[in-house]
């Protein structure tokens, strides 16, 4: 009985120690560390600024040999601080055409600007850089950014080739060799026209509408050239929308006298710069001046769009085509606008 006991209780011990040897040990598990939280970073707020645009017009005329007048103009974007941070400038260069005979005539008129006559204006064959006149005038405007009024109408020109040219100016003249005392003159002007906006973002776009028309001289009558310009500046938001605009005109008459020798005109200033020169009020159904118009004419353009502006309705009224349907803008503006709508309307399509 014993030997049975002592037997059952060693196969109790085998069989404890087999079970005690097929246990897996337990293994812990190691932490795996959490991944760290990454904070997404805030967009950056985009807040409007306060900005000015302004539109500036230098004319001279040439009247030996030709019927030429040279329209400088800049359309300037000065942030609050006076810095320009955009500038628009172009030259409506225009030429009355003359008959095999010599006679001056409309007829064959090219209107467009430099910048639009491109290749065209044949500048780049005789240029010391080889560049035509559209591609310096955009190192010119690139130049201009960042700048002042001051600092650019302070650089000294120097005489080269019969130009004057900024030669001194390192940057500059590395990609405009070409004369630039009317653009320093316009980019100042533009300061005297000046309207404020507000933007987180624009376009400036600038355009001209130029018209030629020539009356013959007679015994009785001196004639005259009449090339006869409209200026607009915009700046637009990113879907077109006008934000601000500016408009002037010139009319540099050229006298034409009998034996077909040219007269040019002593006064060259543009309708806003004469302000109450002009002479508008006193024949002014509401008694205001050219500027003055042309001032609430922007005003409301402001908000438009290129398809609102080609909406309006000219009607015929005191034998000049004007928008008196328009309540909002005909009480400001009694002026035919039809020139100054396609003026504009051509600153927005070329704005970026």
């Amino acid at each position: 009985m014993k030997k049975l006991l002592a037997m059952l209780l060693a196969l109790v011990m085998v069989l404890s120690f087999a079970a005690c040897g097929n246990t897996e040990p337990e293994v812990e598990e190691p932490e795996v560390p959490s991944e760290p939280e990454v904070e997404t970073p805030e967009e950056p707020e985009v807040t409007e600024a306060t900005y000015t645009l302004g539109l500036g017009v230098v004319v001279n005329q040439t009247v030996e040999g030709k019927a030429q007048v040279n329209a400088t103009m800049a359309a300037v974007v000065l942030d609050a601080e006076g810095t320009i941070v955009a500038v628009d400038l172009d030259v409506a260069q225009s030429t009355c055409p003359t008959t095999e005979a010599g006679a001056f005539t409309a007829e064959g008129f090219d209107n467009r600007t430099k910048t639009e006559k491109g290749a065209d204006y044949g500048m780049a064959p005789v240029s010391p850089i080889g560049a035509e006149w559209d591609a310096q005038m955009a190192a010119f405007e690139a130049w201009a950014v960042g700048k002042t009024v001051d600092y650019i109408t302070g650089v000294e020109l120097v005489e080269s080739n019969g130009h004057m040219v900024a030669a001194n100016e390192a940057d500059l003249y590395a990609g405009c060799t070409m004369a630039i005392g009317d653009f320093q003159a316009a980019v100042a002007d533009a300061l005297n026209s000046p309207t404020e906006f507000t933007a987180e973002s624009f376009k400036l776009g600038l355009g001209v509408v130029t018209t030629c028309s020539v009356s013959e001289a007679t015994a009785e009558k001196a004639g005259s050239i009449q090339m006869y310009s409209d200026f607009a500046a915009v700046v637009t938001a990113e879907d077109g929308t006008i934000l601000a605009a500016r408009l002037d005109a010139i009319q540099p008459a050229i006298g034409l006298n009998a034996d077909n020798t040219l007269t040019a005109k002593e006064d060259l200033s543009s309708k806003y710069q004469l302000k109450e020169g002009y002479g508008m009020a006193p024949v002014s159904p509401i008694a205001a001046e050219w500027y003055t118009q042309a001032d609430a004419y922007c005003a409301y353009v402001a908000g438009k769009t290129v398809a609102d502006l080609e909406a309006i309705e000219l009607v015929e009224h005191n034998g000049h085509m004007v928008a008196l349907n328009e309540a909002d803008l005909y009480a400001g503006c009694t002026m035919q606008v039809g020139s100054y709508i396609e003026a504009t309307v051509k600153a927005v399509g070329y704005a970026d």
